[in-house]
């Protein structure tokens, strides 16, 4: 699946005030690959990812799904959507705080009615935490949360895979294996990876980059 944005714009207004996050913003992100959004902090980078996941419309502009315009979908169309093709996990990696990290990977799958047991215990396994399954976040360190959060994004195999700041509370060398985490997502499993920081080591693992 293809992902196409074109000439997207986006505001907000601010008591008297017109504020324009970003202008005819282009961008191209085919099955497999993987694209780096670097823009700094106030600039719209978490806005365009709760566009492309359908949750907020653009002032101007199209997103496009293989030619398919989300925005020409009714609600209930963009959140089936949604749930079957996109994962999204955002720079804070929030967890339910009485679920265990195995229970809190199957989230989406649970609400949606499929066990997803397995396929959570073997993504946790995959990235480094099959003896943490049972540990309420509370006993995870930062850099395991991601990776729980991670793998609750994959659990119903989506196709496009959005981060926002992942690397954030990462210190360096956390933030090299979480990269290196997502390479391998990238590689192994297909997923497409839009990725937006302001963290330009990304650009390391992840070259192919647009500005916004």
């Amino acid at each position: 699946m293809n992902l196409t944005i074109t000439d997207l714009t986006k505001t907000f207004s601010r008591a008297d005030e017109t504020i324009e996050l970003f202008h005819d913003f282009n961008m191209i992100l085919n099955a497999g690959e993987a694209l780096t959004v670097l823009g700094p902090s106030g600039s719209g980078k978490t806005t365009l990812l709760r566009m492309i996941a359908g949750l907020e419309p653009p002032n101007e502009g199209k997103i496009l799904f293989d030619g398919q315009n989300l925005f020409e979908m009714s609600s209930e169309e963009r959140r089936a959507f949604r749930l079957r093709h996109i994962g999204f996990a955002d720079q804070y990696a929030r967890m339910l705080p009485q679920l265990t990290a195995l229970e809190n990977v199957q989230i989406p799958a649970a609400g949606e009615g499929k066990d997803c047991s397995d396929r959570a215990k073997q993504l946790l396994e995959e990235f480094g935490l099959g003896k943490r399954t049972e540990h309420f976040p509370s006993e995870l360190s930062g850099g395991e949360l991601q990776r729980v959060a991670l793998a609750r994004a994959l659990i119903l195999e989506p196709e496009f895979l959005l981060l926002d700041e992942p690397t954030s509370a990462l210190d360096a060398a956390r933030t090299d294996a979480m990269l290196e985490l997502l390479q391998q997502v990238n590689r192994t499993h297909g997923t497409a990876i839009l990725m937006v920081t302001h963290n330009t080591r990304v650009l390391d693992f992840f070259p192919r980059s647009v500005s916004l």
